[in-house]
């Protein structure tokens, strides 16, 4: 299968709820990957808002069997605020509880050093937030490398909690996240668990985009990795992110549809 049609099926299967029948014979590594991803995005169309940065742990890794992280568009018609109801699709596979950050400006800025510190001047706003993890693939679990990337880096769905004030005096690393399902803890993490600190995630992804021709740019949103693995996610359930002070993000889930 082409580029172009291994995209066009992905799409297709991430519009209908569906599973796409692909054959990833000539998806052997990153690049091929990203070729395919970059063919899927342009299928599926929409708004981009910005990022997501999957496996950002050594944990979530070893999961989707890849050795460093890596990066995908995330669009508006799948991007929901706190307290929204996510329809359900039987492609979601996890809940992420993660950090992300809007960005203020453009960056790297011309002859700017990317790093955690210089990228830290760039960000508008840090925010709480939920990422519905997926595959449009069939299967149990999570995708595999390298087609996980493909498949839209696995992303579904993203949820926008509140903003976090004064975050750049807080320690991120050091706050413990849980994550509950219908009031009941079912993980604990930390983000530390996101490369050490979620801004070394962010600044990973300026260095990738800077290396494949493009940048951050003012008003992307970036969700970062998740601090905790992932909850297990089902049709009905309310998943909340608990982030102790610096408060909670939660979403419902739709019904699955009646299946005649």
């Amino acid at each position: 299968m082409t580029n172009e049609k291994l995209g066009d099926a992905l799409a297709a299967a991430r519009r209908d709820g569906t599973y796409a029948d692909v054959d990833w014979t000539e998806v052997t590594d990153n690049s091929s990957a990203m070729a395919v991803q970059a063919a899927a995005v342009s299928a599926y169309g929409g708004r981009q808002i910005g990022y997501k940065i999957g496996a950002t742990s050594q944990a979530a890794q070893a999961i989707v069997g890849c050795d460093g992280p890596f990066y995908g568009p995330m669009a508006a018609n799948d991007a929901h605020y706190a307290g929204d109801q996510v329809p359900w699709m039987d492609h979601y596979r996890g809940v992420e509880c993660e950090f992300a950050f809007t960005m203020a400006r453009d960056y790297p800025a011309s002859g700017e050093t990317i790093d955690p510190q210089s990228i830290k001047t760039a960000v508008a706003d840090c925010l709480i937030a939920l990422e519905v993890v997926g595959r449009r693939t069939g299967g149990e679990g999570m995708p595999q490398f390298p087609g996980v990337i493909a498949d839209f880096a696995a992303h579904c769905a993203f949820v926008a909690g509140p903003g976090v004030a004064g975050w750049a005096e807080i320690d991120l690393a050091a706050v413990t996240v849980k994550g509950l399902v219908n009031g009941t803890a079912t993980n604990e993490g930390s983000g530390a668990a996101v490369l050490g600190h979620p801004l070394n995630a962010l600044a990973w992804l300026a260095d990738a985009l800077v290396a494949d021709g493009g940048r951050l740019r003012a008003g992307d949103i970036v969700s970062t990795g998740t601090t905790l693995g992932i909850v297990i996610p089902q049709p009905g359930a309310t998943v909340t992110g608990d982030f102790g002070d610096l408060g909670t993000v939660s979403m419902t889930f739709g019904e699955a549809e009646p299946n005649f």
